[in-house]
């Protein structure tokens, strides 16, 4: 498979200024945002199945 030229999906969301407090951020936007939508797209529909299944794929 040809990945040439291809956007990864992160380089998507790179873009986007993080408006939260910086002393009071745990976790890059960006990372969130990629587990957000990877996790919809197997099934996640709640913001407790996104956690449950970032849970899962941690390692």
């Amino acid at each position: 498979m040809e990945t040439e030229g291809k956007l990864r999906l992160a380089d998507v969301f790179v873009s986007i200024s993080d408006p939260r407090q910086t002393g009071k951020v745990e976790h890059d936007l960006v990372e969130l945002l990629v587990v957000a939508v990877n996790a919809v797209l197997v099934g996640a529909d709640t913001f407790v199945e996104v956690e449950l299944w970032a849970k899962e794929k941690l390692d």
